[in-house]
């Protein structure tokens, strides 16, 4: 039997894989692609699986962490992706490429959609208007303690922060004046790149770097506030050949990049009347060591509270989304379900990732509502 070519088959990822927990099913582990990749075949795999292969994994990167040969399933499945270019990645493509147009229209046009759709045309649709969410009345009032002085900063708003939740941006910008910092000359950049890179667009992916970086660099280099974990982990992922090899510029780049959150956590919170009897935070899978996101929500909820579990994958995983809804659907809803068991109608789940807000708010039940920390922040 041919075996792998650097996957040592210890299984250590299935003990994380959201897929494999909530399904069951090896084939869809990041032990079962590699093994497949490193077959010693001459003629490698058919058409067929080759896509099939390439198109289920939710990005995650818990194997990665999880591995001793350090190995990335997500890594191997975008190259995989990226030899394998199908109708969903041209869609996907569009849509992230177009949001100031597409992202309001689909969402305009989901409103005369019948209320009872099959799926996965029925998530669809709600997912649109949980993009659009507005937020709840605010319960916590937060004014910042740190002082940076003068301190040049640019906000990177993500996509969704840019065309969708612009409310996220406005407050980010409210706190950073707070801090006392100085914003750099406004510019908008680009996606942070991630989620290109996951479809296996890997052309997009540079460009979108390519820009980000020229952006930075034309602003002299100031501190990038970020409020999304994913766009965080997108943009700690830029290699040397992002800064043309410039190995000083990539540490003043990664130096750069900030957490909102870990500006904020150290401010005074005065507690509103309205403050829910329940709160919950979601772990993003992407969430940093430290995560600060978790820090605040912890310092604002106090023993409201509910027990943070930090083994949950929302599962919405980018193309996923295209390419295999029902799987997606089934990571989340069990998500879903397992953070909402303990909680009563009203309780609220914060989260610091755009797109874990996006999944939750579309699966969880109406009584819950789901959000970002910031939506809750006067």
């Amino acid at each position: 039997m041919a075996t792998p070519k650097t996957c040592v088959q210890c299984g250590k990822c299935l003990d994380v894989c959201p897929l494999f927990k909530v399904t069951g099913r090896e084939e869809l582990t990041p032990r079962a692609k590699f093994f497949l990749d490193g077959l010693d075949s001459p003629d490698g795999l058919s058409k067929k699986d080759f896509k099939a292969l390439a198109g289920l994994c939710l990005g995650c990167g818990r194997c990665e962490d999880n591995c001793p040969q350090n190995m990335s399933g997500p890594k191997l499945v975008s190259a995989l992706r990226s030899k394998s270019k199908d109708f969903t990645q041209t869609c996907w493509d569009l849509w992230l490429s177009n949001p100031e147009f597409i992202w309001p229209l689909a969402s305009a046009l989901s409103k005369f959609s019948p209320e009872s759709l099959p799926e996965p045309i029925g998530s669809a649709k709600k997912r649109m208007g949980s993009l659009f969410a507005k937020s709840p009345a605010n319960w916590a009032k937060l004014i910042p303690d740190l002082k940076l002085g003068d301190q040049k900063v640019m906000l990177f708003k993500g996509c969704v922060g840019s065309f969708a939740r612009k409310d996220w941006a406005r407050k980010a910008e409210h706190f950073m004046d707070g801090l006392g910092l100085v914003r750099a000359a406004e510019s908008d950049f680009a996606c942070c790149g991630s989620s290109y890179g996951s479809a296996g667009l890997l052309d997009r992916q540079a460009k979108a770097r390519k820009f980000n970086v020229d952006v930075w660099k034309a602003a002299e280099c100031p501190l990038l506030i970020i409020f999304c974990t994913t766009c965080l982990k997108g943009l700690k992922e830029y290699s040397l050949d992002d800064f043309g090899g410039d190995v000083e510029l990539l540490d003043k780049w990664q130096s750069s990049l900030t957490p909102l959150s870990s500006l904020l956590v150290d401010g005074d919170i005065t507690i509103l009347e309205n403050r829910p009897e329940q709160v919950i935070y979601h772990k993003p899978c992407h969430a940093p060591v430290p995560d600060f996101d978790m820090m605040l929500v912890e310092k604002i909820a106090g023993d409201r509270l509910l027990p943070v579990q930090n083994d949950l994958c929302c599962g919405f995983g980018g193309i996923m989304q295209l390419g295999a809804p029902d799987l997606s659907k089934q990571v989340g809803d069990y998500c879903a379900d397992t953070l909402t068991k303990n909680g009563n109608a009203g309780a609220q789940i914060l989260t610091g990732c755009s797109a874990c807000v996006i999944q939750l708010a579309t699966l969880t039940k109406d009584d819950f509502f789901t959000g970002h920390w910031l939506d809750i922040l006067e």
